[in-house]
C-alpha cells in the first residue's frame, strides 16, 4: 500500500512540474475521497470528463488510494454539489470534500479510513 501511495505522489509531482507555468496565477485545490466501487475504468472516465472542463488545470482520481485531486481556477464553474452529482451518476459518492486556495504546503493524501461518512449524504 505504501508503494502505491508513493507512486500516486510521484505522478502528482510530475504533473505539478508540467503545469508549473500555468500555476502563475491563483489556483484552488479540491480534494475528496471516493466512496463506492471505483474501478480503474471509472476513474479514467471521470478524469477525462473533468479534465475537459474550462478552468481545470490538473485532475487525478486514484482508485487505489480513493483520492480525488483537482487544481482549478478560482472561478471554476462546478461547485461542490455539481461535482458530487457527477460522481453519483457513476454510483460513487464524495466524502471529506475540501476546496481551498492552493499553497506550497506539501501534498497529503486523505485517508479513506479516517474520512467521516457524515458528509456523504449532502
Amino acid at each position: 500500500m505504501r508503494m502505491k501511495r508513493s507512486l500516486f505522489l510521484l505522478l502528482v509531482l510530475i504533473a505539478f512540474g508540467g503545469s508549473a507555468r500555468a500555476q502563475a496565477g491563483a489556483v484552488d485545490q479540491i480534494q475528496a475521497v471516493v466512496a463506492g466501487p471505483i474501478t480503474g475504468h471509472a476513474a479514467r472516465t471521470l478524469t477525462d470528463h473533468l479534465a475537459k472542463h474550462p478552468g481545470v488545470r490538473l485532475c487525478r482520481i486514484d482508485p487505489v488510494s480513493r483520492n480525488v485531486l483537482l487544481h482549478v481556477d478560482p472561478d471554476f464553474g462546478m461547485n461542490e454539489q455539481a461535482l458530487r452529482n457527477l460522481f453519483r451518476i457513476h454510483g460513487l459518492h464524495l466524502r471529506c470534500f475540501i476546496r481551498a486556495p492552493r499553497t506550497n504546503a506539501p501534498f497529503h493524501l486523505l485517508d479513506p479510513r479516517s474520512c467521516g461518512h457524515h458528509d456523504s449524504a449532502r
